[in-house]
């Protein structure tokens, strides 16, 4: 007889499920104390932060794990003030939600924890739910078109396909010396293509800057897109 094991969870829900056993009460919502109630506020935006870093790195096949960290502070910083308040202020008046979410993760977590469609139509009902963001899609292009995961994003990718190893050093201090966060955009589509001897020779001769710019003029609806997101 084969006994199946259940699924490992991820560490925020196990976190989650410890919690409920310790509150559990049959047929009702327990009262929380604040600092119950904070714990499980923080492992909530833990988790879906972590279906964020998650997806992300699925997506653009980041497997290293220091640029994983990268990512998780750079989602933090951008999530916090703005993402997170709502939810923050929610718990404030209803501190109750928090059992009731938590509850919802580990139930559909334990059950269905590699069932990737049923994952994020949890998530992205709790973003519509309790985070008040209707429109998934938007919140994921304010965070892919952010500057700082642009570049996390871009350092996976010339460390996997870059085999110079001085234009691979050239490349990351350009990437380092960008503020205005274009060089992505200038060399992703030579990188998807595998044209390196085109990408060596723009960067030998200097003549990438003269890209950057023209890149740099057409980009600026999208810069006026993200300081319109950022001051919603």
């Amino acid at each position: 007889m084969i006994v199946m094991e259940p699924p490992k969870l991820n560490p925020y829900t196990q976190a989650m499920r410890n919690c409920l056993v310790q509150l559990k009460k049959e047929g009702e919502i327990p009262r929380l104390d604040e600092t119950n109630s904070q714990f499980l506020a923080n492992m909530i935006q833990g988790r879906f932060l972590q279906y964020l870093i998650n997806m992300i790195c699925t997506t653009n096949d980041i497997t290293d794990k220091e640029l994983e960290k990268q990512l998780s502070m750079v989602l933090m910083n951008i999530l916090s003030d703005k993402f997170f308040a709502v939810f923050r202020e929610k718990v404030k008046k209803r501190p109750e939600i928090v059992y009731m979410i938590a509850k919802r993760i580990t139930a559909i977590e334990e059950i269905y924890s590699q069932h990737k469609p049923r994952i994020d139509a949890l998530f992205r009902g709790i973003s519509r739910h309790y985070f008040e963001y209707q429109n998934f899609k938007i919140i994921l292009r304010w965070i892919n078109t952010n500057t700082e995961v642009e570049k996390i994003i871009f350092l996976s990718r010339i460390r996997k396909k870059v085999t110079d190893p001085t234009l691979l050093k050239t490349l990351i201090y350009i990437l380092q010396s960008d503020k205005a966060g274009i060089v992505p955009t200038v060399f992703t589509r030579y990188l998807m293509k595998n044209k390196m001897e085109r990408l060596s020779s723009l960067i030998r001769t200097g003549d990438w800057e003269i890209e950057a710019a023209f890149v740099q003029q057409k980009m600026a609806g999208m810069i006026n897109w993200r300081q319109y997101v950022e001051n919603l």
